[in-house]
C-alpha cells in the first residue's frame, strides 16, 4: 500500500474486513486519481468505484463525516454506477461494526470511529422546512415544476413520499403503497359503512390519503399542508376527479387544526415537528366521540440519536427524528388505547431503492426540468444530492429505526 495515505489505507482495510464478515458475493477493484488497487474481495459481482482528488477527499471523509462523503459525491469525486452506489455506501455505514474493527489496529480503529461520530454513519432521517424541501422553493419558481420533479420518482399511483408496506408478494412501488392505505383504513376501522364520515389528514402531502378514502369509501377527506406546490396539486386533482363535495385542502400549520372528525391520520409528518405534546393533545380534542387517530413515522429508538449534518444542510433542516419511547408516553398521555405496529421488515430500504430506480431512469428528464425550469445552477451536483439521498437512506434504513404506525384511541381530554 506504498503511496497511499493513512485514510485511504484504512478505508482499504475496513473494505477487505466488510467483504470477509458481510460480502463475500463482492468484489471491489477502487482507483485512487487513476491508480488501481488490487481487487478485494472474491465475489462474482464487482463493483468499479474511482476517486477523484483522493487525498483530499479521504481527508474530508475521516474529519468531516457524512458532509465529507455527501459533497464528495456531490462533486463528482466518487465515481461508481448507480447500480453500485448503495453497495459501496454500506461499507461506509455499516463497516464499522465490532466484527470489523476487530480486523484493524487501535489506531487505525480509532480514526475510523472519530469517523463515525463526525456523522459518517449517522442516520440520516431529519425534518425540513415543509415548503422549502415539499415545493422546493429554492430550485423552482412555479409549483408545477416542483411538482413534476418529485413526480417523475414518487409513485405513479397515489403520489406517496412516505414508507410503502412491502409484503413478501409485493412486486411495485405501486402496491406496496396501495398496500399501507388499505391497511390504515383496515386498522381505523374505515369500510363501506364508512361513506359520510370525515377524515383530517395533518401533512397531506400530494393528496394520496384524501383521495383513497374519498374515491373507496365515501369518506369527507381534509387535507392540511404548509406546501405551496402540494396544495396547487391537490386542487387541481380534485377538480379533475370531481371530488369536490368530499374533498378539500389548506395551506395551514398541524397544529392550528379546527374542527372535529371521525378519523385523523398522519403519514410521514411527525419527522417535521417538535411540538409531540402540542400536537398529539389537539388530535385528542379534535377527534369525535369514538373517532380513531394514526400516526405514521420513523422513530429513532436511540437516546443518542444525532442529527446527520450532511442531511441538514442539503435535504432536511431544522429538526430531527422522533424518539419512539418519549412518543408512546407522549401518546399514552393523550389516549387510553395506543397500539404501535411495525411496517414489514425492509419496507422502508425497498421503497427507498424504488424512488432511486425511478429516479435514475427519469434523470434525462429531470435534468431538463432542472436546465430549463429551475433556479440550480450546477444540475449535476443537484442530481447527485438526491441520489446520495435515497441511496444513504436506504442503507441507513436497513439496520436503525423503527417505521411503523401507531393507533390512538379514547382520548383523555375533549374539545
Amino acid at each position: 500500500m506504498r503511496g497511499l495515505t493513512r485514510e485511504q489505507v484504512i478505508f482499504l482495510k475496513v473494505t477487505r474486513a466488510y467483504v470477509e464478515a458481510e460480502r463475500p458475493d463482492l468484489s471491489f477493484r477502487f482507483s485512487f486519481d487513476g491508480a488501481p488497487q488490487p481487487v478485494i474481495g472474491d465475489g462474482s459481482r464487482m463493483v468499479d468505484v474511482s476517486f477523484h482528488n483522493a487525498e483530499r477527499l479521504f481527508q474530508r471523509i475521516f474529519l468531516e463525516g457524512s458532509m465529507g462523503l455527501g459533497e464528495g459525491y456531490s462533486e463528482g469525486l466518487i465515481e461508481v454506477q448507480d447500480t453500485d452506489y448503495k453497495e459501496f455506501l454500506c461499507i461506509c455505514v455499516y463497516a464499522i461494526s465490532p466484527r470489523i474493527l476487530r480486523h484493524l489496529s487501535i489506531f487505525d480503529m480509532i480514526a475510523a470511529v472519530r469517523a463515525r461520530a463526525g456523522g459518517y454513519f449517522s442516520k440520516p432521517r431529519q425534518n425540513a422546512t415543509i415548503d422549502n424541501h415539499y415545493s422546493l422553493s429554492d430550485w423552482f419558481e412555479r409549483d408545477d415544476d416542483s411538482n413534476a420533479f418529485f413526480h417523475y420518482w414518487l409513485d405513479g399511483d397515489h403520489r406517496m413520499y412516505s414508507c410503502g408496506k412491502w409484503d413478501p408478494e409485493t412486486k411495485t412501488l405501486e402496491e406496496s403503497e396501495t398496500n399501507k392505505l388499505e391497511l390504515y383504513a383496515k386498522r381505523m376501522e374505515i369500510d363501506e359503512r364508512s361513506r359520510g364520515k370525515t377524515l383530517l389528514d395533518l401533512g397531506c402531502g400530494w393528496g394520496g390519503v384524501l383521495f383513497f378514502m374519498a374515491e373507496k369509501f365515501g369518506i369527507r377527506a381534509k387535507g392540511l399542508t404548509l406546501s405551496s406546490a402540494q396544495h396547487r396539486y391537490i386542487t387541481k386533482e380534485i377538480s379533475r376527479r370531481n371530488l369536490q363535495d368530499l374533498v378539500t385542502v389548506e395551506l395551514r400549520n398541524v397544529h392550528n387544526m379546527e374542527g372535529t372528525y371521525d378519523y385523523i391520520v398522519s403519514i410521514g409528518m411527525l419527522e417535521h415537528i417538535s411540538d409531540f405534546d402540542d400536537l398529539y393533545e389537539k388530535t385528542a380534542r379534535a377527534l369525535n366521540p369514538g373517532g380513531q387517530a394514526l400516526m405514521h413515522s420513523i422513530y429513532s429508538e436511540s437516546w443518542f440519536y444525532k442529527a446527520d449534518r450532511w442531511f441538514m444542510k442539503y435535504i432536511f433542516p431544522y429538526g430531527a427524528c422522533p424518539n419512539f419511547s418519549s412518543n408512546m408516553r407522549c401518546f399514552r398521555k393523550y389516549f387510553n388505547v395506543v397500539e404501535p405496529n411495525k411496517m414489514p421488515y425492509l419496507s422502508y430500504p425497498k421503497t427507498l431503492d424504488a424512488w432511486f430506480a425511478n429516479f435514475c431512469r427519469a434523470e434525462p428528464q429531470i435534468r431538463e426540468l432542472l436546465r430549463k425550469s429551475s433556479k440550480v445552477k450546477d444540475v449535476d451536483f443537484a442530481i447527485r444530492t438526491f441520489k446520495h439521498y435515497l441511496a444513504i437512506a436506504s442503507v441507513s434504513l436497513t439496520f436503525s429505526g423503527y417505521v411503523g404506525h401507531t393507533l390512538i384511541k379514547e382520548p383523555r381530554v375533549h374539545s
